[in-house]
């Protein structure tokens, strides 16, 4: 079945069996593997790990998964999306369970990059799922309604991650995580999916693996600025337990509340907005706002005042990263959508890992809430190299339609 024949059918309606199931199972699965993220951590304290040590575990299961995911992309287009999926799902389930046996950092750090392999082809998969079944006049709309269950299933997952630690062991937390990610895996299996094989094009025959087939160059813009944000992102993930330690802010989970909200309330017109208008008018007054936003965090010292940055941030980060990853889709073939998420959802990986360990690093030699300060540096990045962008474009655009007017 081609990809053409997908779309044709998903452009009826955008709220198809088949997309609801997508999104409840990726709902599902994001909270069961990411709730480890705020977890690990502590845990690795506990057993006598050093501060570089409890970043590790988030940095390791990233690094795999953005080495992995780079293939996949690639793999999905060539092989079929639901022969990944359920290899993928299958590894994070099994080595879930090894955590309950596992003892010592060294053996818990080589099965989160075991792991994060899975992590890397279920969650490149499930994007490319997305891609299929929305049509492209819904691409906005369908995309920041799939990042939603992401972002959803994100703070779920840290908010529920932080409140189980309170109250229970670890193992209890592997226990839920475990059920959640077996809970997405049997929803997804009633998605309706294509075979994914492109068709066959004579080429030149050549040997290993070449740069073009795992990523998607017209994708690289997105997942660059992605890469940027993500870092940030990473750092409020990690660290915030600690930062609420440090400023004596007790209920720190309640932040992802906020961020969660702002996250619902911007969903309806942010995709809406990004097909009728353009990337532009949604992500530049979300990067302004997660600027705001970080910098009221990096002050707080009170419940009232996390809870105001987290809806600063939170709006933000809901406009511009499904924003982006729209983007990334739009600017990239059909047949490479596959190479095009898995290049976009490399750059989340990398962002996260480096915001866990450079802003660990940053945050030994300093506090959490000067590192959190400093991050603001990799969102100004990000404005300045998007405003570049779409100045360069404009101004291109301008110089075509002179030409234009010259021949006419």
């Amino acid at each position: 079945m081609e990809i053409k024949h997908i779309e044709s059918r998903s452009s009826a309606t955008l709220w198809s069996r088949s997309f609801l199931l997508l999104l409840f199972g990726n709902f599902f699965i994001y909270q069961g593997i990411l709730m480890l993220i705020p977890t690990f951590p502590l845990y690795i304290k506990q057993i006598g790990g050093t501060d570089l040590q409890a970043s590790l575990p988030f940095a390791v299961v990233s690094i795999s998964a953005l080495i992995v995911r780079s293939i996949s992309g690639s793999a999905a287009d060539t092989f079929g999306r639901r022969p990944l999926l359920i290899a993928g799902m299958s590894i994070l389930i099994v080595f879930n369970c090894s955590y309950f046996v596992a003892s010592g950092i060294g053996i818990i750090l080589v099965l989160r990059f075991c792991q994060g392999i899975g992590w890397g082809m279920t969650s490149t998969v499930l994007a490319t799922i997305m891609s299929d079944i929305v049509s492209p006049k819904q691409r906005g709309e369908g995309t920041g309604y799939f990042a939603l269950s992401i972002i959803l299933g994100t703070s779920f997952a840290t908010v529920l991650g932080i409140e189980a630690m309170k109250r229970y062991s670890f193992d209890v937390i592997l226990l839920i995580s475990t059920i959640l990610v077996g809970g997405g895996m049997l929803l997804t299996q009633g998605i309706s999916m294509d075979s994914a094989k492109k068709e066959i094009k004579p080429k030149r025959v050549t040997k290993g693996v070449h740069w073009n087939d795992l990523f998607e160059k017209s994708a690289l813009l997105p997942a660059f600025l992605c890469f940027l944000h993500s870092i940030t992102f990473g750092g409020i993930m990690s660290f915030i337990m600690l930062f609420g330690q440090e400023t004596g802010i007790q209920n720190v989970g309640i932040y992802f509340v906020g961020h969660v909200s702002m996250i619902l309330i911007s969903r309806p017109f942010a995709g809406k907005l990004f097909d009728r208008k353009g990337h532009a008018f949604v992500i530049v007054p979300g990067i302004v706002l997660m600027i705001a936003g970080l910098l009221m965090l990096s002050y707080s010292t009170t419940t009232y005042m996390l809870i105001v940055s987290s809806l600063f941030y939170g709006l933000g980060y809901g406009a511009a990263h499904p924003s982006l990853q729209a983007w990334a889709i739009a600017r990239s073939p059909a047949e490479r959508r596959g190479a095009a998420n898995g290049t976009f959802l490399s750059s989340l990986d990398l962002g996260y890992s480096v915001g866990a360990v450079l802003l660990g690093l940053i945050a030994t030699h300093t506090n959490y809430a000067v590192m959190y300060r400093i991050s603001i540096v990799f969102l100004a990045a990000f404005a300045v190299i998007y405003g570049y962008h779409l100045i360069r474009n404009k101004q291109e655009n301008l110089k075509k339609d002179e030409y234009s007017e010259k021949l006419a």
